[in-house]
């Protein structure tokens, strides 16, 4: 049964697959999600975010999606006031960077509450607060329609 996620501030609905392991979201550890709407990825999610609304969709289609969007490279999305839109699917990770790689340093700097760094296409620098980082999604492309940005 599908269900989605909705995180502190982001507006997005961030569709699932698995059950949501309620019981767990007020634990130590980050927890790590592959969603499929309305970004492809892997969401981890920090187990300092300050609300988590888990909702099960019975019934209820999740969003349709396009393909990737052209021959992109991997991606980050952190969050936004303005959520995941045809606008904003997050940045263009460095060719050298492997998303799934990153979403468990992402997990760990989490639990650690340190900061992070993360190489962007270009030559520009993400800098991720692990203590105050509600959540990340990582992937290899975007899906949605939007290309990420560089």
């Amino acid at each position: 049964m599908p269900s989605y996620l909705q995180i502190g501030d982001d507006p997005t609905k961030w569709w699932i697959e698995d059950q949501i392991p309620t019981n767990e979201l007020t634990g130590g550890q980050p927890l790590s999600f592959t969603c499929f709407a309305p970004i492809g990825g892997l969401l981890v999610l920090s187990p300092r975010s300050a609300t988590v609304v888990v909702l099960n969709a019975p019934g209820t289609p999740p969003p349709a999606l396009s393909g990737p969007p052209g021959a992109g490279g991997g991606f980050i999305y952190v969050p936004t006031a303005a959520g995941a839109s045809a606008g904003h699917v997050g940045y263009e990770l460095a060719g050298d960077v492997d998303p799934m790689s990153l979403s468990s340093q992402i997990a760990g700097s989490m639990h650690a509450g340190q900061r992070q760094t993360v190489a962007l296409a270009g030559g520009a620098t993400l800098v991720l607060n692990g203590a105050t980082l509600a959540f990340a999604v990582t992937g290899p492309v975007a899906v949605g329609g939007s290309t990420p940005h560089g």
